[in-house]
């Protein structure tokens, strides 16, 4: 069978690192530079910390502390690039395989699966993103935006179980899919009660399952 998988998109607004190949040494080490201050960031954030100064930042990525706001208007504006890079760099896992095939136990593993892996990679950035989503709106709307996607595709992917539920019901059921399957439930399962991931998988599993068997 031919793998199919859907398409989420999870990046907000591109972190225009793209350099053209005749553009001269300054605008290359100008790039550089700015993609070492996103990489600083995203590190001290994997590292747990999750509000790092500039002068963090800066000797991190072996830049002066004046040139992290050379690159960005301010801490904020590096706050947004660097989770939408690390949302683009995680992209492809928003990817439930074989979306919609196979039998209900399938389905489940299928999607809790692929969640697990798209939240470990992103796990910090999104930490970040929730901390700091009321207070810059670009992040909050990615992270409304993204739910938004999540959603159509678990109505896709249990087309089966919800279809042959009154529309209140069904309704419902998918919304509580979006919880379980959403990253607040990973951060409570694995940060804040210190499930592994083994524990983690089983209990999205038989959640969600029993959720669609009701």
């Amino acid at each position: 069978m031919n793998q199919q998988t859907d398409t989420v998109d999870i990046t907000s607004n591109g972190t225009g690192d793209r350099v053209d190949q005749h553009v001269d040494g300054r605008t290359l080490r100008r790039s550089r530079n700015r993609m070492s201050v996103i990489t600083a960031l995203l590190d001290l954030i994997r590292e747990g910390n999750l509000e790092p100064g500039a002068a963090e930042i800066a000797e991190r990525a072996g830049v002066s502390h004046r040139s992290v706001f050379r690159y960005f208007d301010d801490l904020d504006d590096l706050v947004r690039t660097a989770i939408a890079h690390q949302f683009a760099d995680a992209a492809e896992l928003a990817a439930v395989p074989d979306i919609g095939t196979g039998s209900l136990d399938d389905r489940v593993a299928a999607l809790v699966d692929s969640r697990l892996a798209l939240f470990q990679r992103v796990d910090g950035a999104m930490r970040v993103a929730r901390m700091r989503g009321p207070s810059i709106p670009a992040i909050d709307e990615s992270i409304s935006e993204v739910a938004l996607q999540f959603q159509n595709q678990l109505r896709r992917h249990f087309e089966p179980e919800l279809s042959v539920r009154p529309s209140p019901l069904a309704d419902q059921l998918l919304d509580g899919c979006l919880v379980l399957s959403s990253y607040d439930a990973f951060d409570l399962q694995t940060r804040v009660l210190g499930h592994d991931l083994a524990r983690t998988r089983d209990s999205l599993v038989a959640s969600i399952t029993a959720l669609l068997t009701v």
